[in-house]
C-alpha cells in the first residue's frame, strides 16, 4: 500500500530517506560536468510528479528499466534550485499487479456505472428520433463504450483522470438541461447531442493506461477532426437522416473550442454551438478550480499558488470551509464532490 505521495514530499526535509512505490513517466541519460554519466528520472502517482537521479552504475539501470515501469524507490530527498528531487539509492521493479492504479492514475469521483445509467437516461429523454438513434448507436457499441467510459478528458488541464470524458459529458448535457428553462428557443435535443458527442474523438486522442498523453493519432489529426469522423460514419447506419442536421451535428464539434485559437476550424455560428461552447468551458474551469482547491489546505494560507491554466491566485478559504462543514456532516471523505451530477 503506497504511503508517500508526491504531494507530500514538499512537507519532507532535505536529507531524510523516502522509501514508496512510483510510476516511471521520463528517463533520460545525461552527463556530469566531469564527464561521468547519470541518469534523470521523472517519476509520478496520481498527485504529480517529481524528478530524480541515479548518479552511479547508471549502465546497469539503463537498460533495466522503461516509462511506464512501476518502481520502488529508496533514496534521499534533496533539492536542485529550490525544488525537491530524489538522489535514488536503489531502485526495484514492480510487477503491475501488486501495486493499486487508482494510486497512480485519478479516477472520477463518480460511480461509472452510475454515470453510465444517467447517460442511457440523457439519451432516451431526446424526441428527435434521428439524434436519439445516432446516440443509441454510440450507446450500443460496446468497443466506443468500454473506451468512452475510462477516457480522461485531457491530458492535463481538466477532467484528467479516468472516467472523466464521460463526467464531462454528462455534466454539460445536464447544464444543458438548466439552459433551455432560460432560453424557451434551444433546441435541446441537438445541444445535448452536441454535449455528449462534442470529445468523443479523445478515445482516440488520448492514451490512458497507466498515464495520460497523446497518441500518434491525436497529435497527427486531433479530437475534432476524429470526432467528426466517428459521428460521420454513424450517421451513414441511419436511414434518410437529415443532411442538414448532420451539418448541425458536425458544427457543434468542430466549433466546440470557440476559437482559431483554442484550435476551432471553425468559430461556433449557431445558438446552439455558441452555448455549447460556452458550457463546455465552464465546466472545464470549474474543474480547474476544484483540483486547484483539492491540493491545497486553508492551513497554508487563503489564497491558491498561483494557478498557470486560469492565469491567477485563487481565494479558496470559502470553498475550504464548505468542504469541512461537509465532511463533518458526512461519512464521505471525498466532501462536496460527491453527489449526482444533475
Amino acid at each position: 500500500m503506497k504511503e508517500q505521495f508526491v504531494e507530500d514530499i514538499a512537507d519532507v526535509r532535505e536529507g531524510e530517506w523516502i522509501e514508496d512505490s512510483f510510476l516511471i513517466r521520463g528517463i533520460q541519460l545525461s552527463v556530469r560536468k566531469d564527464g561521468k554519466p547519470y541518469l534523470m528520472l521523472k517519476v509520478g502517482d496520481k498527485t504529480g510528479v517529481i524528478d530524480c537521479k541515479i548518479w552511479d552504475q547508471t549502465d546497469e539501470f539503463i537498460n533495466k528499466f522503461s516509462v511506464d515501469d512501476f518502481v520502488k524507490i529508496k533514496g534521499v530527498i534533496t533539492s536542485y534550485q529550490g525544488i525537491k528531487e530524489i538522489n535514488i539509492k536503489q531502485l526495484e521493479k514492480l510487477e503491475d499487479n501488486v501495486v493499486n492504479i487508482r494510486d497512480f492514475v485519478a479516477i472520477s469521483h463518480y460511480d461509472t456505472d452510475e454515470m453510465t445509467q444517467e447517460l442511457y437516461s440523457i439519451i432516451s429523454n431526446i424526441k428527435n428520433s434521428y439524434l436519439r438513434r445516432l446516440l443509441t448507436l454510440f450507446y450500443e457499441d460496446k468497443a466506443f463504450m468500454e473506451l468512452f467510459k475510462i477516457a480522461p478528458a485531457a491530458k492535463d488541464i481538466h477532467h484528467a483522470f479516468l472516467s472523466g470524458l464521460l463526467e464531462h459529458s454528462i455534466e454539460i448535457a445536464g447544464l444543458c438541461m438548466d439552459i433551455k428553462r432560460h432560453y424557451k428557443d434551444v433546441d435541446i435535443d441537438l445541444l445535448i447531442t452536441g454535449a455528449l458527442l462534442h470529445d468523443i474523438g479523445k478515445i482516440r486522442e488520448l492514451k490512458y493506461q497507466k498515464g495520460f498523453d497523446y497518441t500518434d493519432e491525436g497529435r497527427l489529426i486531433g479530437h475534432i477532426l476524429i470526432g467528426v469522423e466517428m459521428v460521420d460514419e454513424k450517421i451513414r447506419q441511419i436511414n434518410d437522416f437529415p443532411p442538414k442536421l448532420a451539418m448541425l451535428v458536425k458544427h457543434m464539434i468542430i466549433s466546440h473550442q470557440g476559437t482559431y485559437e483554442w484550435g476551432s476550424p471553425k468559430m461556433p455560428q449557431t445558438l446552439e454551438a455558441i452555448i455549447l461552447h460556452y458550457l463546455d468551458d465552464l465546466s472545464a474551469k470549474v474543474n480547474i478550480v476544484r483540483k486547484a482547491f483539492e491540493k491545497e489546505t486553508i492551513e497554508k494560507g487563503e489564497f491558491s499558488g498561483f494557478n498557470k491554466a486560469l492565469g491567477r491566485y485563487l481565494y479558496k478559504s470559502r470553498y475550504v470551509d464548505s468542504v469541512s462543514a461537509d465532511a463533518s456532516n458526512t461519512s464521505d471523505t471525498a466532501g462536496i464532490t460527491q453527489r449526482k451530477l444533475f
